[in-house]
């Protein structure tokens, strides 16, 4: 028990776990071409992009060991079997809300966790760290909307979601970096974005997407402007009045000396 928990052991994510987020990508992939009515090749491919597309790009980028999908061939079966499942039995999906919303979430935890330990694992900095558990996290969401031709989510005003993924994937990168045993790293993350998705929805935190500071700035620049303005018109009238009780003096001085 004590190897799970000690500094600078190395994570091996259960077989399990990997599986239980790839076959809630799948789900959501698959009900996602299912809105769009679809046809089955349609919904197995937008399935399997949703599940795989995240690990993907992380490992073409990672370029280490080769893609993982690739290493079981069996579980894209598996994974192809329940998008058909999804295809045909479509209507008892539509009540599952609640359930599926909770998966989403521990399926995008998941991959964050998935992509910043592989990074940490393959010796690659913080900041790619964060990077690639970000991706792995939406990657696959974002190639699905890119399919269909739709402006990805993740670029779209609303709740938490990447937002979610990048804080995961920050939570990992900075205990992990802290020697912080990689256990615990590893269950901050998936908290951290659970809680962000769920308080998200219930406060509707969205992320912006209108925001100009310039008038703000404009502002503020004239602030200072004005100020300096009015500083140095004092600092005139300051030095100018001396120098006119001067001239002054001397101009009288002038006349009674005449």
């Amino acid at each position: 028990m004590d190897q799970f928990f000690a500094a600078g052991a190395t994570l091996d994510v259960p077989f399990g776990v990997d599986f239980f987020a790839v076959a809630v990508g799948v789900i959501t992939g698959a009900m996602f071409a299912n809105d769009r009515k679809l046809d089955i090749v349609g919904t197995i491919s937008l399935a399997l992009i949703t599940a795989y597309g995240g690990g993907i790009i992380r490992d073409l980028l990672l370029q280490d060991k080769g893609v993982y999908f690739m290493q079981y061939p069996e579980v894209v079966l598996i994974c192809m079997a329940i998008a058909l499942f999804v295809f045909l039995f479509r209507g008892w999906f539509k009540t599952t809300g609640q359930m599926l919303f909770l998966a989403d979430a521990l399926s995008v935890a998941l991959f964050a966790l998935a992509g910043a330990n592989k990074a940490y694992q393959c010796g690659q900095s913080f900041f790619v760290v964060v990077l690639l558990g970000a991706i792995t996290a939406v990657g696959g969401g974002a190639l699905r909307d890119i399919c269909v031709g739709k402006t990805p989510s993740i670029f779209q005003r609303s709740n938490y979601y990447a937002v979610a993924g990048i804080a995961g994937a920050l939570a990992f990168a900075g205990l992990a970096f802290l020697n912080v045993p990689l256990t615990i790293a590893a269950i901050v993350c998936v908290l951290t974005v659970v809680f962000l998705r769920y308080l998200s929805v219930y406060f509707d935190w969205q992320t912006a997407n209108d925001t100009d500071l310039a008038p703000k700035v404009n502002k503020g620049t004239r602030k200072v402007k004005d100020f300096f303005v009015e500083l140095f018109h004092h600092a005139d009238e300051h030095t100018l009045r001396p120098r006119r009780k001067s001239y002054r003096r001397k101009r009288k001085a002038t006349r009674q000396e005449k």
